[in-house]
């Protein structure tokens, strides 16, 4: 009998001891499939999104140019993201004296852009933007000639910092400005898209 009751209780030891064993086995593996909802209900959430930014510039009513530039982003309702866009070209600018130095200058456009889930399908897109060009004859000048009897280039500078609130596939012309030496007028305009 008693040998029975022995028999018996180890039985249950060794019972006790493989649920344990199969609890902690379990564990992990129920800890890496919450880990992963986690993970997959995250992903869900951002949203990758194009935005498209147009300067286009005017004499009146005729079109002189029309320069496109597009950053792509991703957003979320938790945290924002930053896209930049660098585009241009360093012009040398004479400075005079003995040496007859030279300085280069930046020109062409920069683009800052975040983007974050806002509320009914919206986005809302902070942009920094800056462009600058040359006025057109202002740096022509004959291969043979001096440095000092040179015409300086003239730089043009348009900057605006945007808050915008857009739609998937909304555009929105938000900035106009005029030139004040020629008076030609510069618009804007911002698409956003979410990529499918």
């Amino acid at each position: 009998m008693l040998k029975h009751f022995m028999l018996a209780a180890v039985f249950v030891l060794l019972a006790t001891q493989a649920n344990a064993q199969e609890a902690k086995t379990a564990e992990p593996s129920r800890s890496a499939r919450s880990s992963d909802a986690k993970v997959a209900d995250t992903s869900k959430n951002i949203v990758p999104l194009k935005v498209t930014v147009v300067f286009t510039e005017y004499d009146g009513e005729k079109k002189l140019s029309s320069l496109s530039y597009a950053l792509f982003l991703k957003a979320d309702e938790s945290s924002r993201f930053f896209g930049k866009v660098r585009m241009g070209v360093r012009v040398p600018i004479w400075t005079g004296g003995k040496e007859s130095a030279v300085q280069y200058q930046d020109v062409g456009s920069n683009l800052d852009c975040s983007a974050q889930v806002a509320e009914d399908g919206k986005y809302l897109l902070d942009l920094s933007l800056e462009r600058s060009s040359i006025y057109p004859n202002s740096s022509e000048y004959p291969a043979a000639s001096k440095p000092e009897e040179r015409p300086q280039p003239l730089v043009r500078q348009f900057r605006a910092n945007l808050a915008l609130m857009l739609r998937d596939g909304q555009t929105t012309q938000n900035t106009i400005a005029t030139d004040p030496l020629n008076g030609h007028i510069v618009k804007v305009e911002v698409t956003l898209n979410v990529v499918k």
